[in-house]
This record gives C-alpha cells, sequence and structure tokens, in this order.
C-alpha cells in the first residue's frame, strides 16, 4: 500500500488512488513496478480474489481499480455491482474476447498483459480526467493522444473504430455523427465537446460549433460569402462550414 510516487507529484496535482485487484502475485508486482514511475499515484490496496476486492473497494473508495477479468473465486465482471460509480474500471487482462464487455459496462480503458507502459500511461491519464470530473474540476485535455481506435456504441452495436480512418465528425443533438473514410457513418452518444477534448490536437480541429475534422483529410479551403469558408474533406458528400471564428486555427495549422 502506498506504493506509488504520491510524494513526487508536480504542485497541484491530485492523487489518484489505484486498488490492484489479480490472483497472480507476480501480475501484482508487475503493476505496483509499472505505477512506480508515475508521480500522484497511490496504491490503497491489493485483492486477490473478488470476494477480498469486494471488500476493499468499499473501504478504501479507490479512484480507479485495475482489474483482471479472471480471478480465483469468479470473475472480474462480479465486482463491477460493488464498485461507485464515481470509480474507474480498467481491466488488465491476458485475454482480448472480453473488450467489448468491458467497454459496454464503460470501463475506462482495457490493457493486455504483458502491459506496455506506454498504454498504462495512457489508462492513467485517462484516469486523472475522470477523477478530476467526478471532483469537478476542469480535466486536462486530449486523453486520446497515443490511441489507435475509439469504442463506439448506438444501440445494441458497439465496434473499435480506427481514430485514423475517421475523416469528420459532426453534432447531431445531443449526439454525434462520426464519418469514417469507408463511407460509413455512426451515431455515437458522445457531444462534440467530447470529442474535442479526447482526440489528437495534432490530428483534429474543432471548424464549427457543429463540425470536427481531420487535417489529414481536408482536402482544400476556400471562402464562402461574408460568413466564413467552405472546408472539403475527402470521402464527404459536401463541404463542411467553417465560421470564421476558426478560421485562425485553421489557417496557423495548414497555411
Amino acid at each position: 500500500m502506498g506504493e506509488g510516487r504520491d510524494h513526487d507529484r508536480p504542485p497541484g496535482e491530485d492523487v489518484v488512488r489505484v486498488l490492484i485487484v489479480d490472483d497472480e502475485p507476480p501480475a501484482r508486482r508487475e503493476l505496483r513496478r509499472l505505477l512506480a514511475a508515475h508521480s500522484g499515484i497511490e496504491i490503497v490496496g491489493e485483492a486477490s480474489s473478488a470476494r477480498e476486492a469486494n471488500e476493499l473497494v468499499r473501504a478504501a473508495t479507490p479512484d480507479l481499480v485495475l482489474l483482471d477479468v479472471h480471478l480465483g473465486d469468479g470473475s472480474g465482471f462480479d465486482l463491477l455491482p460493488a464498485v461507485p460509480e464515481n470509480t474507474a474500471i480498467v481491466f488488465v487482462t491476458a485475454f482480448d474476447r472480453y473488450a467489448v464487455r468491458a467497454f459496454e459496462l464503460n470501463a475506462l480503458d482495457y490493457l493486455l498483459k504483458p502491459v506496455e507502459p506506454e498504454r498504462l500511461a495512457l489508462a492513467l491519464r485517462r484516469a486523472r480526467e475522470h477523477a478530476a470530473e467526478s471532483r469537478g474540476i476542469e480535466p486536462h485535455p486530449r486523453s486520446l493522444e497515443t490511441t489507435d481506435w475509439v469504442f463506439i456504441r448506438a444501440g445494441e452495436r458497439a465496434e473499435f473504430v480506427a481514430v485514423s480512418t475517421i475523416t469528420h465528425i459532426t453534432a447531431e443533438g445531443d449526439y454525434s455523427m462520426l464519418h469514417t473514410a469507408d463511407g460509413v457513418s455512426r451515431l455515437a452518444p458522445s457531444s462534440l465537446h467530447l470529442w474535442e477534448r479526447r482526440l489528437p490536437a495534432s490530428d483534429f480541429l474543432r471548424i464549427h460549433r457543429s463540425a470536427i475534422v481531420s487535417l489529414r483529410f481536408v482536402a482544400r479551403v476556400e471562402p464562402w460569402t461574408n460568413q466564413g469558408f467552405r472546408v472539403h474533406v475527402r470521402g464527404a458528400r459536401e463541404p463542411l462550414t467553417m465560421s470564421r471564428r476558426y478560421a485562425g486555427r485553421m489557417k496557423a495549422r495548414i497555411g
């Protein structure tokens, strides 16, 4: 307990309280070793079974649970009803076949063993943002800077979409429409504000209150009346409108 480098965290950085749940001692040791490389992390407990984890998650009130799927006395999924709403879940497992189910149950991330330090770092950034939101603090943007895939669930359909294939995203009320290079459009239960905050700033740009584009798919930009511009996106049936409010950002990015 307390092996994280809490004492080294930058001034003003909130601590992320982590509970490790895995029935294999070597796996728990490896997670402790990887977590020790990060500041602002406090390991508040370890559990080797679903029963033990059930007790600890209530007593320790962690911000994040690193959870294996296969436990000695059951499944990591059995623990979910006991996890408080504001506690994030990241599955850490050797099996990829449970990923869709994990994300359908609102897991924050899904890491495969052996855990890559870069993927753990990304999961911790997401957990830090989740904890900040739970505490009413504006989280740091761009949690998907190094992520290759996003998980989309609309109704009964759930799938992973490669970030590199997203051409643009348009607002659909409280939802959004995700458009990809293969011509498919997917309705996603996420606002443009959330997408803008999560997608990598190096590739994506808000051009209107109702549209975000991938800069790699922008074909050309042309003036359009005195209200703004039209942005032609490869794969889009119609050009998108860019207001003058956002034009300066576009000019700075692509000239």
